[in-house]
């Protein structure tokens, strides 16, 4: 679950990001295009009206001359301004059939379109030249005042305006979008610390910490909503568990008695036929009713205290209780490997539990005569093999699971001692390996951590 988790965490942030850069990319280009246009649009519209103002002032400054032309009679501030082609602004005076009644220095009507006499103001612009012809009527003359502005020289102040403001958005617009990766991300991988806790959370929980929930504190309230759920689901299988458990437990404990009363029953029978059958058929129920009553003592292992222990002098003393078994069944038995001290960490009872079921299933599922070795490495494993029949290779990952059994003829167990050991191997966060024994029978190996 940590793995997936941060799979989505990181796979999130990543789709976060992608969009935002792209965004980004697509702002940085659209972005100052539209605020070019938009601009220029209302450069133009400014420049209109100061060209409609120049206009409508020679307008009212025309004077008609002795000869029957016109001449501006402009207000002296205004006579330098056309006087010169520093401003790059320029004039003239145009009658209905196109001749230039009165034109400043600088002014070149024979370059200007030919359709400037129309009846409301006209703007235009030839290359660098805007200007604005605007009709007015003289003494019951139509004539059109024509003022043009040469935008490459220093008069056109809107236009060095809109210039150097496009440069300095660019400037300013790229860097603010380039910094809101970095703060949107440093923002998102805070947000998503909750999530990487939470993954820190479910993978702690383990077989010796039932009461573990993955913490929701500091998540995102769509991820709360997940984890509530992922806990209230841990909670109802650690409910289930413990019912399975405690049902194991009383019907051990309620069938030990009857079991006993019947055991002494039979003995009373003498050497009546049934006898040997009953007495097989009492066995085989008393050891189930162990497997189950190490099953329910499985809810109480993984509060077990784990402390350092010598795996040899453990496997030495439990050999020993049980070679009066195995000898009786025709078997023999050895320990190999416990001449030096192997340190582990580890509960003394659960893992005297562990391997008396894995002599026990060497025992059940072997015939007379085979040699059961226990051997032990400086490491920390513990393995109970044998020179019986083996395992099937297509059993092996099914070994474990309850109340599976891989000789389905032999009716002698239930199918739980290697689930017991399952267990007890992860309370003590090891692991059960399976295969081939070098004897050429089974093998099962118990890793445990070193002390």
């Amino acid at each position: 679950m940590i793995a997936r988790l941060r799979h989505l965490s990181g796979a999130l942030l990543t789709r976060i990001l992608l969009v935002e850069t792209i965004t980004i990319l697509a702002a940085c280009v659209l972005l100052p295009l539209l605020a070019q246009s938009v601009m220029r649009s209302s450069v133009a519209a400014i420049e209109k009206d100061m060209l409609r103002q120049q206009a409508q002032t020679l307008a009212s400054a025309m004077r008609p001359a002795p000869n029957g032309a016109w001449r501006v009679a402009l207000p002296a501030a205004e006579q330098p301004i056309y006087a010169s082609g520093y401003d790059g602004r320029a004039y003239a005076v145009l009658d209905a059939q196109g001749h230039t009644l009165a034109a400043s220095r600088f002014a070149l009507p024979a370059s200007w379109p030919a359709d400037l006499r129309g009846p409301t103001p006209h703007r235009f612009e030839i290359g660098p030249l805007v200007g604005l012809s605007l009709p007015v009527r003289q003494g019951g003359q139509p004539l059109w005042v024509v003022v043009t502005q040469d935008q490459t020289q220093p008069g056109a102040v809107v236009d060095d305006v809109v210039r150097k403001f496009l440069g300095s958005y660019w400037v300013v617009l790229v860097g603010l979008l380039a910094l809101m990766p970095l703060v949107n991300g440093i923002i998102l991988w805070g947000s998503l610390r909750g999530l990487r806790r939470a993954a820190r959370s479910a993978a702690a929980i383990h077989p010796r910490t039932p009461g573990a929930r993955i913490e929701e504190d500091g998540l995102p309230a769509e991820a709360r909503v997940l984890v509530h759920a992922t806990n209230d689901l841990i909670e109802r299988l650690s409910a289930a568990l413990h019912q399975v458990e405690e049902f194991a437990g009383n019907v051990a404990h309620e069938l030990r008695t009857p079991l006993a009363t019947l055991q002494l029953q039979v003995a009373t029978l003498g050497d009546a036929p049934q006898r040997a059958a009953l007495e097989a058929e009492i066995a085989r129920m008393s050891h189930v009713l162990a497997q189950l009553r190490d099953l329910a003592s499985m809810e109480n292992a993984a509060k077990a205290s784990l402390a350092p222990l010598d795996l040899g002098e453990l496997a030495i003393a439990t050999v020993a209780d049980l070679t009066p078994r195995v000898l009786a069944e025709g078997r023999s038995i050895a320990v190999l490997g416990a001449e030096a001290p192997v340190m582990v960490t580890g509960n003394a009872g659960l893992l005297t539990m562990a391997l008396t079921n894995l002599i026990e299933n060497a025992l059940l599922h072997t015939p007379g005569g085979t040699v059961i070795e226990v051997a032990l490495t400086p490491s920390g494993a513990i393995s109970v093999a044998d020179d019986g029949l083996g395992i099937a290779q297509d059993d092996h990952g099914k070994l474990a699971r309850r109340f599976w059994r891989a000789d389905h003829r032999r009716s002698d167990g239930a199918g739980l001692g290697l689930s017991i050991v399952q267990r007890i191997v992860e309370v003590h966060r090891g692991r059960l390996e399976t295969g081939a024994s070098p004897l050429g029978g089974a093998c099962f190996t118990l890793h445990l951590p070193p002390a």
